[in-house]
């Protein structure tokens, strides 16, 4: 039976990453994933992803995002693939409240914050501000910004299938549309015995990034600790001129409000007029699972949404497309990288609460060094399963 350095379960954004970067250290890698990615049935995809440098989620974020930047950057170098466009963010809300975002108590204040603590180019902007650079908003006319050159969006497909080719061209042993049953320890506290659909496998070592699927490798304590919530995205018609939303002359965004249900967020026009502009919210009143994502997007979930941020943005009743995701969030909204507690050699990885992409390269990278070596090269203290129980 062929035994293997480490194993990964689950490969989308952070399991692929993980799968690179092991590769890319030298260790002997298998990699499971019951799909084939990237796929529409988990957390990555939708063909944009938000990234940002300053994060108002907390400080010890930043690091990661920074280093997530960083090697996007190299594999296009590598590959020239396209992976991340810096089209500028501008996150915006109301002067007179501390607004919440991910349970997070002000927000635009946190990342301005963050901004000013790692050395983040960007500019903080009154409403007179937002109006001369930002018109293709309407603002209720208390509103304050920030804006990060720097920031811009992710193509998450291509994230995925270009790490997961680098891992193959690096050795590792990647299947596709395998299920796996069962992670079992095999004695003290190295080795695991893999069970899935289609036969057993061994390694030093594990890593879980199934994302909505992990309670399903959780021990009974923790599985209460994740909730699995269903997203909407939304591509809608521009009213008037379109090349006012080009990722020339538009930001990726979030819209902050008075309360944590006003907000949305967007991209440019990527794909020209004919594409649209992608708009989403987020909700956590409803909980599902992973095996039971209902993909149809309802006419009454449309309506809502143009009822949400037609007051915004000029937007048309027409909605292009629309598509499902899952969250996967804990009851603080930050992530989970850490040993499960009677099986150290199981990692439980990065169920990242809806804000996650953006970090999933220097999260590869910090598991990686976590199996390799034992221990990070940024702090990942804080997203330790200990503060869940």
């Amino acid at each position: 039976m062929k035994s293997y350095d480490c194993a990964i379960i689950g490969l989308g954004a952070v399991g692929s990453a993980a799968a690179f970067q092991l590769s890319k250290s030298g260790q002997k890698v298998i990699g499971f994933d019951k799909f084939s990615p990237p796929h529409t049935n988990g957390s990555s995809h939708g063909d944009t992803r938000i990234t940002r440098q300053a994060i108002g989620e907390g400080s010890v974020y930043s690091p990661i995002a920074l280093l997530s930047n960083a090697i996007w950057r190299e594999i296009e170098t590598q590959t020239g693939e396209d992976l991340f466009t810096a089209c500028g963010g501008l996150l915006f809300g109301p002067r007179d409240v501390k607004t919440t975002q991910h349970r997070k108590v002000d927000f635009l204040g946190e990342t301005i914050r963050a901004a000013e603590q790692y050395n983040v180019p960007h500019e903080v902007l009154d409403i007179d501000d937002l109006k001369r650079r930002f018109p293709q908003f309407c603002y209720e006319g208390n509103e304050f910004g920030y804006y990060e050159p720097g920031a811009g969006f992710l193509r998450p497909e291509r994230c995925v299938q270009t790490q997961l080719e680098l891992a193959k061209t690096l050795g590792a042993t990647i299947h596709f549309d395998e299920a796996v049953l069962s992670i079992e320890p095999t004695g003290g506290d190295c080795g695991v015995r893999i069970t899935t659909s289609s036969g057993e496998y061994f390694a030093d070592a594990a890593v879980v990034s199934s994302g909505a699927w992990v309670q399903e490798f959780l021990p009974e304590n923790l599985k209460k600790h994740f909730q699995v919530f269903r997203q909407v995205l939304f591509w809608f018609e521009v009213e008037g001129e379109a090349s006012l939303f080009s990722k020339e002359r538009f930001p990726v965004y979030i819209r902050l409000g008075h309360h944590s249900d006003d907000m949305f967020y967007g991209f440019p026009a990527i794909d020209g007029p004919n594409g649209g502009i992608k708009v989403a919210a987020e909700q956590f009143e409803e909980a599902t699972s992973a095996d039971n994502l209902q993909k149809e997007v309802s006419p009454s979930e449309i309506e809502a949404m143009v009822a949400h941020i037609k007051r915004y943005l000029p937007i048309t009743n027409r909605c292009i497309r629309s598509a499902a995701c899952l969250y996967t969030v804990t009851p603080d909204s930050d992530f989970v990288i850490d040993r499960l507690p009677d099986s150290p050699q199981i990692i439980l990885a990065s169920p990242c609460s809806g804000h996650g992409f953006k970090h999933s390269a220097g999260i590869g990278k910090l598991l990686s060094e976590l199996v390799v070596r034992g221990e990070t090269s940024l702090d990942i203290s804080s997203f330790n399963l200990r503060r869940l129980t």
